[in-house]
């Protein structure tokens, strides 16, 4: 089993107001950028934090230069193991290892860019989640015009088959309550694609208020071929689960 070779170090406990849970996957030459630029934003807010790193099962130098990151930061903690999982199963472990009670993830990637993260923490004050959207008027995307395109086409499957009425499920920065993010994903079971529509779909089913704000992102690659079928089997599970099998409501059910 794959959580028989995962690896937590830096551990940290006490009390953590704000988590942030970074997947990374091969990011060796990327992730000390990243971790410098989102931990500049973060000690902006004032706030007592962490930043959990779950690396992948990276075939790269990733887990050196982590390592090396951690010896001047006792805030950053590692979380690692040998066996690719995808980015919805380093996400969930991430979280459900988290003690914050504010938790982040965002991608580790440099997509993104981490300077919104303060104003999303000061929207949790009015609402459950905060996610980022590709299709708030105010957000600044670049990517290539197929890449927008079927990032439309599948946003129009995700309302068709969960209800989900949200523009955009799948930018990959979102804030909500630790605790309350904790419980949904330890009732998630895509470990891959579509893991931000199944968490969307669960805060619905909890009647969680979610509030889309704007994001900076650079997306320079275009989708395989491969990726958005996977994506659409995910979705078709989820759907199975949500609208047939009630099994998301089985086990929300007080």
């Amino acid at each position: 089993m794959i959580l028989q070779d995962t690896h937590i170090e830096a551990l940290q406990k006490g009390n953590v107001q704000l988590s942030i849970v970074i997947p990374v996957y091969n990011q060796e030459k990327n992730v000390s950028i990243a971790l410098d630029r989102i931990k500049r934003v973060v000690k902006s807010t004032g706030l007592s934090y962490e930043i959990i790193v779950v690396d992948d099962g990276s075939r790269d130098g990733t887990m050196n230069a982590l390592r090396s990151e951690a010896t001047h930061d006792s805030n950053l903690r590692i979380v690692s193991y040998s066996q690719n999982m995808g980015k919805g199963y380093a996400v969930k472990l991430g979280i459900t290892s988290s003690h914050g009670d504010i938790v982040i993830f965002t991608d580790g990637d440099l997509d993104i860019s981490p300077h919104m993260i303060t104003e999303y923490i000061e929207q949790l004050q009015e609402c459950d989640l905060v996610i980022a959207s590709k299709r708030h008027p105010e957000s600044r995307v670049n990517a290539p015009l197929s890449r927008r395109f079927l990032s439309k086409g599948f946003n129009l499957f995700v309302r068709i088959l969960t209800g989900i009425k949200l523009k955009d499920t799948q930018s990959g920065l979102k804030a909500g309550n630790g605790k309350a993010l904790s419980d949904i994903f330890r009732l998630m079971l895509v470990k891959r694609y579509a893991f931000d529509v199944e968490l969307l779909a669960l805060a619905n089913l909890l009647n969680f208020q979610v509030k889309e704000m704007p994001i900076e992102i650079n997306l320079d690659r275009s989708f395989k071929l491969k990726d958005i079928a996977r994506m659409s089997v995910d979705l078709l599970a989820i759907s199975y689960r949500l609208k047939i099998r009630k099994w998301y409501q089985k086990r929300i059910r007080p």
